[in-house]
């Protein structure tokens, strides 16, 4: 069977489905062990009832170290919750979108993955730039 087309292919045919998500009140510790677990870069948030609220990524991980930020988590260093220093707000896409349309999204937001949620805000998958470079790969 011949592959689609990268032209017709839409984000459903890349996104990475049934996402490790984490949860808002989670530590910041709970999700680095994710992250390193799963080998993934960033998580989707999600509230009690499993919504979208937020991305959690290694950046944000990493900006920890800064002191502005520091400053704003009052010094703690540890107990810090994922809710405090995600990023929001969170960046979705239709699942029907083509990959060019997330492409273009996520070069000109500078992101590193979009999440596409369910019609209750719930998240159903994940394109990531290393979707991308995968297709790539594959030709």
């Amino acid at each position: 069977m011949t592959p689609p087309a990268t032209s017709k292919l839409h984000v459903a045919d890349l996104m990475t489905i049934d996402p490790i998500v984490v949860s808002v009140d989670a530590t910041i510790e709970e999700a680095e062990e994710q992250l390193r677990y799963h080998r993934v870069t960033g998580l989707p948030v999600v509230d009690l009832s499993g919504r979208l609220v937020g991305v959690i990524s290694q950046t944000d991980l990493l900006n920890l170290a800064v002191p502005t930020v520091q400053a704003l988590i009052r010094h703690r260093s540890s107990g810090i919750r994922v809710g405090e220093v995600m990023s929001v707000p969170p960046v979705t896409i239709p699942t029907a979108a083509t990959i060019q349309e997330a492409a273009r999204r996520m070069h000109e937001g500078h992101l590193h993955r979009l999440v596409a949620v369910d019609d209750y805000g719930r998240p159903i998958g994940v394109i990531s730039a290393m979707d991308f470079v995968a297709l790539a790969a594959e030709g």
